[in-house]
């Protein structure tokens, strides 16, 4: 057991210094005088998000994640279902890293808890998918009824997952947006 705390603190630690490397090429990049206001996520469509109808909302989040999801899974079945995982996460943090940069630059702190609130608590859920889809595909030899059980639980993420984007992320939008300097 000793060895598998050392590995996750590794592992964290990993991902941590991922989102720094992000954070620091967006700063050097934004010094260059570089324009990367494509990166960020203006305050002016949280008011056209909170518009939109939630069964809009609801079409339009099946849709993409569908799509993310199976080109993950295909992702899966094609290479290692580690390292798929360990570069998509890589892949994510630093790109976590290097937006969160570009709200601070352009936005300033309340800039920062508006991703943050854009992006919890779905992709929480998503992630926990993930990771779950990872550990799963490493079990190849298993009996159908341990693989349909495991299909039932990714399908039922999913689908809490795209509720949560498109419900909960509009409410948490709603009413958190007055408290970070809206």
């Amino acid at each position: 057991m000793p060895y598998e705390s050392e590995k996750l603190k590794s592992r964290v630690f990993y991902y941590l210094c991922m989102v720094l490397a992000g954070c620091i090429l967006a700063n050097i990049v934004l010094r260059c005088d570089r324009d990367l206001q494509v990166f960020i996520l203006p305050f002016a469509d949280s008011s056209r998000l909170a518009g939109v109808s939630v069964q809009q909302t609801l079409f339009y989040v099946l849709l993409q994640r569908t799509k993310q999801v199976a080109v993950v899974y295909l992702l899966y079945k094609v290479f290692p279902p580690k390292a798929v995982f360990s570069i998509g996460m890589s892949a994510l943090l630093f790109l976590f890293g290097f937006v969160i940069s570009c709200q601070m630059f352009y936005l300033g702190l309340s800039g920062v808890w508006f991703l943050l609130l854009c992006l919890f608590p779905h992709y929480l859920i998503y992630l926990g998918m993930l990771y779950y889809l990872a550990a799963e595909a490493r079990k190849v030899g298993e009996d159908k009824n341990k693989k349909r059980m495991a299909a039932m639980i990714l399908i039922l993420t999913f689908f809490v997952g795209i509720l949560s984007e498109s419900i909960l992320s509009k409410i948490f939008l709603k009413n958190f947006l007055q408290y970070i300097g809206m």
